[in-house]
């Protein structure tokens, strides 16, 4: 006989959500601020503003997935706790069987 599923685990996707969000934006920030730095020191070199360009519009979307994801993650997780909050007799029972 099988052990049945433990039902804390439905809020790990949600914290997974969140976090690479999380991840996602402060990996813009960072590689943001190289990308100014590097265009600042390039001396005008037209091949290395294209670059540039390119970069701002892959960081400035990763930025923006970022902040999507985290969006996300957080009403998901708000989601979750109003749910657990509800009187569903499996989660009842799950909660005996814990105690």
């Amino acid at each position: 006989m099988t052990e049945p599923r433990n039902l804390e685990h439905r809020s790990n996707n949600a914290l997974l959500c969140f976090c690479i969000g999380a991840g996602l934006c402060g990996l813009a920030y960072v590689l943001g601020i190289g990308a100014v730095i590097g265009a600042a020191m390039s001396g005008g070199d037209p091949a290395a503003v294209v670059g540039g360009l390119f970069a701002a519009i892959g960081i400035g979307l990763a930025g923006a997935a970022g902040f999507i994801m985290m969006a996300i993650g957080g009403v998901w997780m708000l989601v979750r706790v109003v749910a657990d909050q509800t009187d569903n007799a499996e989660e009842k029972r799950y909660r005996d069987v814990e105690r």
